[in-house]
């Protein structure tokens, strides 16, 4: 036989009896032995490393934030005097809230469509799916942290915000992202402002200002086309539109496009053009002033934004002066004090006046008479990332440029303060040079270190060894403060509520600038939580449900789709699955493992010729979202696979543990009428309130079992399912006559805090049933998959088999402190008389058993397999360790059987 895998030998119906505990059963006295197997420590240790993961957003992605808002100016529109609603989809459940931060609305609209002239919408961190339009004059909408409306996926095609026939509207710090068409459409607006945010169209227009607009202003806005796409800019401003201003913008990808317009003032921005012009001026328009902006070719040296000259070369595009005037805008149009950069050999025309393309500055002023402090630059800006994932920019000016201090203080349009709110206000382009630290940034890196407890270690690179101020905002409403650097960084830890995904943001504060520096890094708690679904058949590869209809060949697989199908969300990663093997050809096993991942050297499923053996797994599933079955037999097998629930890192149901104790026995008329049920038949079992475990009185939302049928008349099923539900195709457990066979379930409990367990059987049987533990929004412990590995096996350990519970027990302490439950596969083979195996907690600790003054444990009347002498059985088993971390195994039976114990994952708090 392998020691790698189980395989039965013995016949079916060898000589013994199956055992199950009844009460009154009692221990033989004897000599008492307590043999201690290996901690599972070392194995343990690894394979919780393995499920810890890490992740990193390194120095390059910091970016540079404002510290103060601007004043003065067109951006000084302050927040509304009125009421303040919030909008918070991170803990939104039910747009049905009233705005306060108690109860906030879901969504961006539902909070623009509440609000009245004065009020302001307050939009906090995440991810809205949306597309909004704001028909109220005189509010404000502001964006906390990355808060914004996002028009993607299913809503691409859609513009994610329009400002439709209003007066007084200003957005503040409001990512607006979209594809295809703009994130920003102004509309038969006036005097409305778009300042401090995102305005990011992949591939389309990013903002549009129709021609019934006037007093427009897009300040310290980051305006951006994804990839430079021909025929489409970052602003455009249509005919007829009148006072518009764009200031301390930093716009990338693309240019801006005016024709027509009736005042425009370009002030103070940086624009890195692609093929097209970074500014093109077209129709009769008047009144239109640039001054102190740098415009930068694009260039493949540090982004791949396209747009550069090969590239537009490349792909049969023009290469166009930087900046382009119409003859009919001419007369109407001021250029001055702004500089240029052009990579070497792009031989780019810095102007284009009246259809002449000028190739040098000083020709450009011999003709025009504009341009006198214009300038060519030589240093290249340094490319910057800005919100840390909206990709890069060449924004920062470096020692040397000639953009350094030569602003015009006075020019239409110009902020005192630049792209991150810096002051003073000397240099050109929209950020100001920083020459006391210029190489300011922070690296993160995030490890989690419980299910839902994270590590953050933070780099400080600077120039200056002083300490600067660091605060830590963990994305759950949480912050921690201090100091930090460059010397020492800084290691801070966190615990969350709540299993989730979150975006922790460190900012950097040194006391020696008025520059501010953060940086995001994007975590998952380890822990995941229960949801309960089905039971719903995803596999019977005997009618073709879920794969071809075949037998699954020798020491091949099958592979079924579990997460993103049928209701089960894309991010699952875990499925509670009963896997059922029959129609079984030679003896053998079934390994249950997340596709893409190698096979581990354990087994879920043992069976010899002709038997139809159930057994429950929590599969993790691969990042596909599917699962493997491996058939190791040299023959072919069925195989049928039921979901009863599945597990992901949302919130939803935790887990807690329970002394395994008895639900019922129908022998003795435990938890439901004596005698045995029916075929066809079916009871109900009281969950909510039970006092076995016990039980809550409400809010159990799934709960774990192990079920045993004993003394079947006939071959059948038993089928557990919500009360109140309709019987399901599924099955839990499948037996012969005269067979006694456990299974763990973990079943949905119905609205009436029931659970019915039906027998699909045309002869009667008894059924036992035993809790272990839970599941509800109140539970404290979250799951945290592994990969399975093989802990204990008593044929090569070297000190026997298991022995009869009667003077004999094995202990062994699992995981750390805060661990809560263990879920393990345990299979007996070997076995030389009948008998069942308990799984339970036991009362010392390990210095107990050391120092020798351990108390013997009182094993409780459960079972968690059962056998006839013979059998190689296995049966999955929620484990509740004891106060000391310690789990007991014990074989209640006349004779010996080797325990073999894989494991597959814990919980923990």
């Amino acid at each position: 036989m392998s020691h790698r895998r189980l395989t039965a030998t013995a016949a079916l119906f060898a000589a013994g009896f199956a055992l199950i505990p009844a009460v009154g059963h009692a221990a033989d006295s004897g000599p008492a032995a307590a043999v201690q197997a290996p901690a599972a420590s070392a194995a343990f240790e690894a394979a919780r490393s393995a499920a810890l993961d890490t992740f990193e957003s390194p120095a390059a992605h910091s970016y540079r934030i404002p510290r103060t808002l601007p004043t003065g100016g067109p951006t000084s529109r302050a927040a509304g005097s009125g009421r303040t609603l919030v909008v918070a989809p991170r803990v939104c459940q039910t747009d049905t809230g009233t705005g306060t931060a108690a109860a906030p609305f879901c969504t961006v609209q539902h909070g623009v469509d509440a609000a009245q002239s004065g009020d302001t919408v307050q939009v906090q961190e995440g991810n809205l799916r949306e597309s909004v339009t704001v028909h109220t004059s005189g509010i404000t909408v502001i964006g906390q942290g990355n808060g914004g409306v996002f028009a993607l996926d299913a809503l691409a095609g859609q513009p994610a915000l329009t400002l439709d026939g209003v007066t007084g509207v200003t957005l503040r710090n409001l990512q607006l992202l979209s594809d295809g068409v703009p994130a920003l459409r102004v509309v038969n607006s006036s005097k409305v402002t778009m300042d401090a945010g995102i305005a990011y169209a992949w591939q389309g227009d990013a903002v549009t200002v129709d021609g019934t607009s006037s007093d427009v202003t897009v300040s310290r806005t980051y305006v951006r086309i994804g990839r430079w796409t021909a025929g489409k800019a970052t602003v455009r401003i249509a005919p007829g539109a009148s006072r518009v201003t764009l200031t301390a913008d930093a716009l990338a990808n693309g240019g801006v496009v005016a024709t027509g317009v009736n005042g425009l003032a370009v002030a103070g921005n940086t624009v890195q053009r692609g093929c097209s012009p970074a500014l093109d001026l077209d129709g009769a328009s008047t009144g239109v002033t640039v001054r102190n902006n740098l415009f930068v070719d694009s260039n493949s040296v540090d982004n791949d934004n396209g747009g550069y000259k090969e590239d537009c070369l490349a792909k049969s595009q023009p290469w166009d002066p930087s900046v382009r005037v119409a003859a009919d805008a001419v007369a109407g149009t001021i250029s001055d004090t702004n500089t240029f950069y052009f990579p070497s050999g792009n031989g780019t025309a810095p102007y284009s006046f009246g259809g002449t393309a000028y190739q040098t500055l000083a020709d450009f002023r011999t003709v025009t008479g504009q341009g006198t402090h214009d300038t060519v630059d030589t240093v290249r800006p340094g490319s910057t990332l800005i919100r840390n994932s909206y990709g890069g920019q060449d924004l920062a000016l470096q020692k040397g440029s000639t953009a350094i201090g030569t602003a015009d203080p006075t020019a239409p349009g110009q902020l005192d303060t630049d792209f991150y709110g810096t002051k003073p206000r000397t240099s050109r382009g929209a950020v100001e040079y920083l020459s006391t630290d210029p190489g300011l940034a922070i690296g993160l890196t995030a490890k989690n270190t419980t299910a839902r407890g994270i590590e953050l270690d933070a780099k400080l690179s600077s120039q200056k060894p002083d300490y600067a101020t660091y605060t830590v905002n963990w994305g759950d409403g949480q912050q921690t403060s201090g100091a930090i650097s460059p010397a020492t960084g800084r290691g801070d830890t966190h615990t969350y509520d709540k299993p989730g995904h979150y975006t922790v943001t460190a900012t950097v504060a040194p006391n020696y600038t008025g520059d501010v520096v953060t940086n995001s890094v994007d975590i998952t708690t380890a822990g995941s939580h229960y949801t309960a679904y089905g039971p719903t058949r995803l596999l019977d590869t005997r009618n073709g449900t879920g794969a071809p209809t075949a037998k699954v060949a020798p020491f091949s697989t099958v592979q079924i789709k579990v997460a993103g199908q049928g209701g089960v969300p894309a991010d699952a990663v875990a499925a509670a699955l009963n896997i059922t093997a029959t129609g079984t050809e030679q003896g053998g096993f079934i390994t249950a493992y997340p596709a893409g991942k190698a096979r581990p050297g354990t087994s879920n499923v043992n069976f010899t010729a002709g038997q139809t053996v159930p057994n429950l797994t929590i599969t993790p599933v691969g990042t596909d979202g599917s699962v493997v079955f491996y058939n190791g037999s040299k023959g072919s097998v069925d195989l049928v696979a039921d979901i009863t629930g599945y597990f992901t890192h949302s919130f939803s149901s935790g887990y807690t543990s329970t002394n395994p104790g008895r639900l019922v026995d129908t022998r003795i008329g435990t938890g439901t009428a004596r005698g045995s049920v029916r075929g066809g038949g079916s009871f109900t079992v009281q969950i909510a309130g039970n006092n076995v475990g016990p039980l809550p009185a409400s809010g159990v939302t799934a709960v774990a079992l192990n079920v045993t049928v004993t003394g079947p008349q006939g071959s059948g099923y038993l089928t557990a399912f919500p009360d109140g539900t309709a019987l399901p195709t599924a099955s839990n457990l499948n037996y012969s006559p005269g067979q006694t066979v456990a299974n763990a379930v973990i079943v949905p409990v119905g609205a009436d805090g029931k659970i019915k367990i039906y027998n699909g059987s045309w002869g009667s049987a008894d059924v036992v049933v035993d809790v272990v533990g839970y599941y509800s929004p109140t539970g404290v412990s979250s799951f945290i998959p592994v990969t399975p590995f093989r802990w204990l096996d008593t044929r090569t350990w070297g000190k026997g088999p298991l022995y009869d519970s009667s003077h004999y027990y094995i202990y062994s302490r699992f995981g750390d402190p805060g661990d809560t439950g263990f879920v393990l596969n345990t299979t007996v083979t070997n076995t030389t008389a009948g008998g069942y195996l308990t799984v339970s907690p036991d009362p010392n600790d390990i210095a107990a058993y050391q120092n020798k003054y351990a108390t013997w444990p009182s094993r409780p009347l459960v079972s968690t397999l059962n056998w006839k002498q013979g059998d190689t059985v296995p049966n999955l088993v929620q484990a509740t360790p004891g106060p000391g971390g310690i789990v007991d195994f014990w074989n209640t039976g006349a004779g010996v059987a080797d325990l073999v114990v894989d494991v597959s994952g814990y919980y923990t708090v």
